[in-house]
């Protein structure tokens, strides 16, 4: 009877911890190995940049107007779509949205507000000024 539970205590183990980061690893390998030159990308620090060249396990991302960082490949996180045209007529200028890769399966968004009324720091909260 104790073998049994054990064993079932195993596989519940693995069904909820490791096969689900199982296929996230398989997702970013997938991602990874679709990156292009021209690919708009978020690195995994939040860094947002256009792919202009890939050597190997290093890639170059621009972020800026003649600024490249170089990254590792595998710190590219997710491709972002292309800018939605917001602004100028060009369609260059707007909001872009995470497409793939790692976190990209939910749209939670954190509603949550710092302006809360009633709350304050503790200096104010303790009468010190």
């Amino acid at each position: 009877m104790s073998t049994l539970l054990l064993l079932l205590l195993f596989v519940l183990a693995w069904v909820v911890l490791i096969l689900p980061k199982q296929r996230e690893l398989r997702r970013h390998n997938a991602l990874l190995a679709t990156l292009a030159e021209g690919d708009e990308v978020m690195s995994g620090s939040g860094i947002y940049g256009t792919i202009t060249a890939i050597d190997g396990d290093v890639v170059y991302l621009e972020v800026a107007e003649g600024i490249e960082l170089k990254v590792a490949r595998r710190a590219v996180a997710s491709k972002v779509a292309p800018a939605v045209g917001v602004g100028d007529d060009d369609g260059d200028e707007g909001t872009s949205s995470v497409t793939e890769g790692v976190g990209a399966d939910d749209g939670a968004v954190d509603e949550r507000s710092d302006d809360t009324p009633g709350e304050g720091t503790d200096a104010e909260s303790s009468g010190r000024n």
